[in-house]
């Protein structure tokens, strides 16, 4: 009886382990185009001392929707901007992220684009303000997606 428990406990085990090992590439590599342009504007904010852009960001996907489901969303604000409940706030303008994505044979290429976003006279006004365009490339014979370019631009 405990030898029967013993190799059930070591099979939960064993399944358990391996079912974690199964990751989303697209995910990771959204994620990790975001922790990049993150970082290069947390330099760029310590050396500014301007802390509010960073604390006040929201990240977006192509629809324009929250983009909630990457691991390094916590550090951004989430909204949806074309609920009636958040007028208010884009009557004052808001700084948001929206995450573009295309796969193109075997490149996956993830576009930041930097907007400030606002909200008057039932009109929606987009101001660009730069971006990040981050490519990737699967290597068949890795079995694997590997960076191949990040591109922080600005205005």
């Amino acid at each position: 009886m405990k030898v029967a428990f013993f190799i059930t406990i070591i099979l939960v085990c064993v399944l358990t382990v391996h079912a974690q090992q199964n990751k989303d590439d697209y995910k990771t590599m959204v994620d990790s185009a975001i922790t990049m342009m993150y970082t290069q504007f947390l330099e760029t904010s310590k050396k500014q001392k301007s802390w509010h852009y960073l604390e006040n960001l929201y990240l977006l996907n192509e629809h324009d929707q929250p983009l909630s489901y990457v691991s390094f969303s916590s550090r951004f604000k989430f909204i949806n901007i074309h609920d009636d409940r958040n007028k208010k706030i884009l009557s004052k303008g808001i700084y948001a992220w929206k995450v573009l994505t295309t796969l193109n044979r075997n490149k996956f290429i993830v576009t930041i684009i930097n907007f400030y976003i606002t909200y008057k006279n039932r009109n929606y006004d987009f101001s660009n303000g730069g971006g990040s365009k981050t490519v990737f490339e699967y290597s068949c014979d890795e079995d694997e997606w590997k960076l191949i370019a990040f591109d922080n631009r600005g205005i």
